[in-house]
């Protein structure tokens, strides 16, 4: 388990870790990749909370500087990987082909113009939404489940959808699978959901079943450009639909 957290750490952070404590990528060190995932999670949400809370105190500061300050740090978090494969599935969804040839842009290295409208929509919604929620009532607590709710889901996207290509990442990560982490994976869930604010709660579900019907619909099943999408992009529904709610 520790072996499969180090990796985890290792390839969705950009967490200095020393290289002589990140094991080899086997089957065994990544027998718990997918259980390790929402975990890695929990460490992300108290980051999150903590530079929320030493951003609170500066409030001779604009709410959108603070806000982009914020977006800035959670970019730095992932070292931009979850956004790269946002923008990958921006240019395999919005090219209309069919589903080969948006499995061939997945792998393409080149950003196209859907690309970079994604990326900016998600920078410009995230800092907005941060800066939002950093105008109402010094409340961080709503910020803590979401970074573990995105990890969440890509773990049971990962554990539960067939591959959509034989080879790449996600066949990789998923290579030592099991049906049997779930049982985990929902138990997290559930204890979440007790402690969560509904909208956020609410908000997630709805985000993950959308994104594995449409990983199945139109991909035919989960890649890793496809898990980094939907971290990136449920984060921001949740925010949304968190903002929303304390607005109504």
């Amino acid at each position: 388990m520790l072996a499969s957290f180090l990796i985890v750490l290792s390839f969705i952070s950009a967490i200095p870790i020393p290289q002589r404590f990140i094991p080899l990528w086997d089957s065994h060190s990544l027998r718990w990749f997918c259980p390790m995932l929402p975990v890695a999670g929990i460490l992300f949400s108290f980051l999150w909370f903590t530079l929320w809370r030493i951003l609170s105190l500066f409030i001779t500061l604009s709410p959108i500087l603070r806000g982009f300050f914020m977006t800035l740090f959670t970019l730095w978090l992932t070292g931009g990987l979850h956004l790269d494969g946002l923008m990958d599935t921006c240019d395999a969804i919005f090219s209309h082909r069919d589903r080969q040839t948006r499995l061939e842009i997945l792998s393409d290295t080149h950003a196209g113009s859907f690309a970079v409208i994604g990326c900016v929509i998600i920078i410009l919604a995230k800092t907005l939404l941060f800066s939002e929620l950093l105008s109402l009532p010094p409340t961080p607590y709503p910020l803590i489940p979401i970074p573990i709710y995105s990890r969440l889901g890509m773990a049971f996207l990962l554990n539960t959808l067939p591959f959509a290509k034989s080879g790449g990442l996600a066949v990789m990560l998923g290579s030592s699978r099991n049906s049997k982490h779930n049982v985990f994976l929902a138990a997290l869930m559930l204890l979440l959901c007790a402690f969560s604010p509904k909208s956020i709660t609410v908000s997630f579900v709805f985000c993950l079943l959308f994104w594995r019907w449409e990983c199945l619909r139109i991909f035919g099943g989960i890649t890793g450009d496809l898990l980094g999408a939907f971290v990136e992009g449920s984060e921001v529904i949740m925010l949304l639909w968190h903002v929303i709610s304390e607005r109504m």
